[in-house]
């Protein structure tokens, strides 16, 4: 079984359902390479995000930079 991750949601369940199977490649389709505002890296995310999904998840559980 493939396992489909990004920097935008980390890992994507549910990937058997067409309506995700969709969704996961139209995101693709819209990344760009940024700078993460919270680790520094260089990752694929969506231009409206400026943080990957492990340091919004950080950010979230109350850790900031």
């Amino acid at each position: 079984m493939t396992t489909y991750c990004d920097d935008n949601f980390g890992v994507w369940t549910d990937m058997g359902d067409p309506d995700t199977q969709d969704f996961y490649f139209e995101v693709q389709e819209k990344t760009v390479l940024k700078q993460c505002l919270g680790c520094g890296r260089t990752v694929k995310i969506l231009p409206k995000y400026a943080y990957c999904n492990q340091c919004a998840n950080q950010r979230e559980s109350g850790l900031d930079y």
